[in-house]
């Protein structure tokens, strides 16, 4: 019995001295120096973050905020003959690639080493670090392997467009550009067989533009005279051409869009020149009633830049410097005559000023038709309805609801069939005070619907 209590005693006491010894060691542990004070290193670059355990993901919040310290240290210098230079007035498109550049230093990140962590009770510290020669050799084989892609696509579209193929050479041009965009503050010096040393960006370009500057579109005619929402009028040409220093060149499957630039008509067409680069426009009876109504017909960039996007910097570089090639179409509408029936209810009585007739008649008088008495001389009939009911009160705002209903029908009187009809429903409108300014609001509503529903609709009709 004693010797097991001898025992125990001797084993309670080295517990206690471990015990002790661990307290020692825990209480011993300091903050590093890195963590108050950031080290400095010509051979790398550094990074420290930092992350409060509070955060769930503190660990990786923590190398976040390292990585991004550590890029901070990277500065981007842009090459002297970069293409920059020439948009170094343009702020918004200067921060935009910074942006840009910083976002590619943050994704494309490689060859980085931890080096430590500390961690406290609320605190996780760690810190990171990259080889500036590193860094600088993958940088460089990027860069060469970039610039080799984009010279491959640079003689690509040279050859093709000295075949006169400026659709091919135009594409090759992009890919060419596109292959070198993430590398436009960098040197993209490089020596093609004929021109010698050339800087590819520039390179690029220039020979787009020059490309754009030698496309030229025009009319088959100076004007030319169609009917309003005819499926029947002269058609409406244009020619798609490409100046060389011997002759024009008539263009096939060229882009091209056709809009109106001086109206508040939203439609667009585009198509491809087919031979003997013609191009045809179907939306011309579109356009609305009078003479010299213009339409554009411009080259379709976006079929070879894409859509606006923050870092599409071919597609920003052209919308400030470039120049788009476009030609104009000049074309007189021959008004058509219509002949107007209505009726309105306001509460379920005839309304004498008839609101939503003369919404209508405003509309498409100053778009397609000109209204006469006589239905002999129309070319269509048009028929109004609408009525206006009451809906509920709220006595404790003394708030007023009304809602509008109505329709709209179009008859080709020639042929007997109609070729429109239309109704919007339940437009609610809602007013302090009384049924009739409820009833006013409801108009209101009504009458941007007509505008920004119904006329658009009317536009695609063919008589």
């Amino acid at each position: 019995m004693l010797r097991d209590l001898k025992i125990f005693f001797i084993l309670l006491a080295a517990l206690i001295v471990s015990f002790q010894s661990c307290t020692v060691i825990n209480a011993s542990q300091k903050k590093p120096k890195w963590v108050s004070q950031k080290p400095i290193d010509n051979e790398y670059y550094i990074g420290v973050g930092k992350s409060n355990k509070t955060n769930n993901d503190y660990l990786q919040a923590a190398k976040n905020n390292a990585l991004a310290d550590l890029i901070s240290e990277i500065s981007v210098n842009i090459s002297t003959h970069s293409l920059l230079h020439q948009f170094e007035d343009n702020s918004g498109f200067k921060e935009s690639y910074e942006a840009y550049i910083n976002l590619k230093a943050k994704n494309e990140i490689e060859g980085y080493e931890l080096i430590n962590t500390y961690e406290d009770k609320t605190e996780y510290w760690v810190y990171y670090r990259l080889s500036k020669a590193e860094y600088a050799r993958k940088k460089r084989e990027k860069l060469e392997k970039a610039k080799n892609l984009s010279k491959d696509f640079f003689e690509k579209a040279q050859a093709s467009e000295k075949k006169y193929d400026i659709n091919n050479a135009i594409i090759f041009y992009v890919k060419a550009f596109d292959a070198i965009k993430k590398h436009l503050d960098e040197d993209l010096s490089t020596f093609l067989l004929e021109e010698g040393k050339v800087y590819l960006d520039n390179e690029i370009f220039q020979s787009i533009q020059e490309i754009f500057s030698n496309i030229v579109i025009k009319p088959e005619k100076e004007i030319f005279e169609i009917n309003a929402l005819s499926a029947y009028s002269e058609p409406v040409y244009a020619k798609v051409k490409y100046k060389t220093s011997l002759e024009t060149q008539n263009l096939e499957n060229i882009p091209i869009v056709f809009y109106f630039p001086n109206s508040q008509i939203n439609t667009q067409e585009k198509v491809l020149s087919k031979s003997a680069g013609i191009i045809k426009c179907s939306i011309a009876n579109q356009a609305p009633k009078g003479k010299n109504q213009l339409i554009r017909v411009q080259f379709d960039i976006d079929n070879y830049l894409g859509k606006d996007a923050p870092d599409n910097f071919l597609k920003q570089m052209f919308s400030e410097r470039g120049t788009i090639p476009y030609g104009n179409i000049m074309v007189e509408v021959n008004e058509l005559f219509a002949y107007l029936e209505s009726e309105e209810l306001i509460f379920g009585q005839a309304s004498k000023r008839k609101p939503v007739t003369n919404i209508l008649k405003s509309e498409l008088s100053e778009n397609f038709f000109s209204f006469t008495e006589d239905r002999k001389k129309a070319d269509v009939l048009i028929k109004i309805k609408s009525s206006v009911n009451e809906g509920e009160k709220l006595d404790q705002y003394n708030l007023h609801t009304a809602f509008l209903n109505c329709s709209i029908s179009i008859k080709n009187l020639k042929t007997g069939m109609e070729v429109f009809t239309q109704n919007i429903t339940n437009v609610k409108g809602m007013k302090s005070g009384s049924y009739n300014n409820a009833a006013e609001n409801a108009i209101e509503k009504t009458k941007e619907k007509i505008s920004s529903e119904m006329i658009p609709e009317i536009r695609t009709i063919k008589l």
